[in-house]
């Protein structure tokens, strides 16, 4: 298994496996054109886990927006197949994708919006900002200071 930076010829894939969770009624069709021209989908960088020529899991990370602040990253739109899921691959790649931002790109902070409930991001050190769904981790087991991104 490895992570990659997710190349345009994937999206489509990556938007399809959050159909089940995030299609807000939409037809396959409909949803894939929404995720297409997703302002939000286009902001950040997609990030894969692989095996062979199959995708594991996804999330994108975005960083320079949404008010977070220099050296703060967001962590969105986790994925993984149904047929998949339960198996550690998204908890294999948040971590592969944390030690990166820790360690190459200075991250101070990296943030999250938990739809799925808490315990499996605090599994994997995040923790949650008081009564939100948003949840963070930092480098240097800094406190959190108060200023919440704008998407999560």
């Amino acid at each position: 298994m490895y992570v990659k930076e997710a190349e345009f010829h994937e999206l489509d894939t990556i938007c399809a496996i959050g159909f089940d969770s995030w299609n807000n009624g939409l037809s396959d069709e409909k949803y894939l054109d929404e995720c297409r021209g997703s302002e939000k989908y286009q902001a950040g960088t997609w990030y894969v886990l692989m095996e062979n020529d199959d995708i594991l899991s996804s999330l994108i990370v975005y960083h320079g927006r949404f008010n977070l602040k220099e050296g703060y990253f967001g962590i969105g739109s986790v994925a993984t197949p149904y047929k998949l899921r339960g198996k550690g691959y998204a908890s294999h790649l948040i971590n592969l994708v944390k030690a990166e931002l820790f360690l190459n790109h200075n991250a101070k902070a990296i943030f999250l919006h938990s739809d799925i409930g808490h315990q499996f991001y605090n599994r994997l050190g995040f923790v949650s900002v008081g009564g939100s769904d948003c949840m963070y981790i930092s480098h240097d087991s800094s406190k959190f200071d108060g200023v919440l991104p704008t998407y999560f």
